[in-house]
């Protein structure tokens, strides 16, 4: 969520996703008919209020500010923790927002969520991962996409930088496409990150058969120099 990893305290999510069909019935018709109508799509998780291992007063004060506010959260869902493995993004208002603190147990948090622009169904260009330097994940290829065709209609990344050391510098953070993985070409440019950040960016036209993340540029100001980053894209619908 945002620049925020939540994995070490979350123990349940569930992505909900519909579309409101609309009737088209006619009189000649013996069946009812239906066209595709809007998509919606709903986010919940549960976990531990506290764990150790993490900055728990600035997750805490995240969720406590996310209620009601005018910026959306953006949340990215990554199923399998490999690159090229399913994930949900999500653009976001928080709902609700519950704590649990029973006498006999540990004190929990459940959050909802209500997509405002959608659920999309994608991959994992880069799971949540340290680099030091420039670099590229290795590219995905979408199931039915060919070297001379892709998916038309665009698509939305998300970049979660997460953490930074203190000697970090900035790192620039693509997305690239390939009709065969040999030749590749800048599909999203991420503003380049100088602390923990995220970003939403969406594209038009047709995107080829591969995708990758990418990172160009990579500044430091010592050798102990770390980023901490996911990357997920989504193509949006069409194939070609």
């Amino acid at each position: 969520m945002d620049e925020k990893d939540l994995s070490l305290f979350l123990r349940e999510v569930t992505v909900s996703a519909s579309m409101d069909p609309a009737e088209v019935t006619t009189f000649g018709d013996n069946d009812r008919e239906h066209i595709p109508g809007l998509r919606d799509g709903t986010l919940s998780f549960d976990g531990l209020f506290s764990a150790s291992t993490i900055a728990v007063d600035d997750i805490a004060n995240e969720l406590d500010g996310g209620l009601g506010s005018t910026s959306k959260r953006v949340f990215s869902i990554d199923y399998e923790r490999s690159t090229g493995g399913r994930a949900a993004l999500m653009k976001a208002d928080k709902t609700t927002y519950d704590v649990a603190a029973p006498v006999s147990d540990v004190v929990s948090v459940a959050v909802d969520a209500q997509a405002s622009d959608g659920y999309r169904g994608g991959r994992m260009l880069r799971p949540l991962s340290a680099s030091t330097s420039t670099g590229s994940n290795t590219g995905v290829a979408t199931p039915g996409t060919t070297a001379a065709g892709g998916t038309t209609g665009g698509g939305v990344a998300h970049l979660h930088v997460t953490a930074v050391s203190s000697t970090f510098g900035s790192a620039t953070f693509k997305v690239q496409h390939s009709t065969s993985g040999s030749t590749w070409a800048d599909l999203i440019s991420f503003t380049a990150a100088t602390a923990a950040t995220f970003q939403r960016s969406t594209v038009s036209g047709t995107v080829k058969e591969r995708v990758r993340s990418t990172i160009s540029t990579f500044t430091l100001s010592t050798l102990a120099t770390t980023v901490t980053a996911a990357v997920a894209f989504a193509r949006q619908t069409g194939r070609t």
